[in-house]
């Protein structure tokens, strides 16, 4: 149960104006000028792009920041202007409208998770790495196809999804191909971690380009599987003092 719930609203100006500061303490120094464009996405690797337009037979410049460096300049921001924050909340940074928000949390919901993978024994070992982070539901699907359709449906709304690469029936790049490209389904935009023994960064890259939140090599240790999960849900800052 969410004990508390603060969202403090950073329409565009502000927060350019907070990246700006960041950028200027971790050596991406911004151009004084108004950019060319902005793409904030939280539950991507490279969460904020902002773009400025060529100078004089100059090219374009393009600052990347992630989800991480955006909660700490948010929280920073509202720190040089004194604006409380609740300690020991959990800090989620979320897009709103063409600004940012940053919302801060005391109790939480309970995760819902997505687990694709043809493979009942990797399913189990998926399952078993969640327990730390307490899930409150978790629904399987063998294949990409069988996930489609219930995502589909709307029968589940989960807050990420896990899927496995390679699959008989459909396999994770093709999930990712229709599950993007389907705007009635309110489901196309979730987080999608993809899980791999495919180590090239090629594979891994192409992957991302169809959509993968991000792209996370097998093994992977418990505590590292959900640090991912959160950062791709816009967590930057857990259990810790604001």
């Amino acid at each position: 149960m969410i004990l508390e719930r603060r969202v403090l609203v950073f329409p565009r100006a502000d927060f350019l104006d907070a990246m700006r500061r960041y950028g200027e303490r971790v050596g991406k120094v911004m151009p004084n000028a108004a950019p060319e464009n902005i793409h904030f996405d939280p539950s991507q690797d490279v969460a904020l792009a902002v773009t400025f337009a060529a100078a004089r037979g100059g090219v374009a410049t393009r600052y990347t920041f992630s989800c991480e460096d955006v909660g700490q300049a948010l929280t920073t921001h509202c720190r040089e202007y004194k604006v409380p924050l609740p300690k020991g909340a959990n800090k989620q940074v979320e897009k709103y409208k063409d600004g940012a928000a940053l919302t801060m949390q005391m109790g939480e919901t309970g995760l819902h998770v997505m687990i694709i993978d043809d493979q009942e024994v990797i399913r189990t070992i998926i399952r078993k790495s969640l327990a730390k982070a307490n899930p409150s539901r978790i629904i399987e699907a063998t294949n990409g196809k069988d996930a489609l359709d219930l995502l589909r449906k709307g029968d589940v709304d989960p807050d990420v999804i896990l899927c496995d690469l390679h699959m008989e029936t459909m396999g994770g790049d093709e999930f990712l191909r229709q599950l993007r490209a389907d705007k009635t389904n309110r489901n196309s935009r979730k987080p999608v971690l993809i899980l791999t023994g495919d180590k090239s960064e090629q594979v891994h890259e192409a992957i991302r380009q169809m959509g993968a939140s991000k792209v996370l090599t097998k093994p992977i240790a418990p505590d590292e599987l959900i640090r991912q999960i959160m950062l791709v849900r816009g967590y930057f800052e857990l259990n810790k003092s604001a």
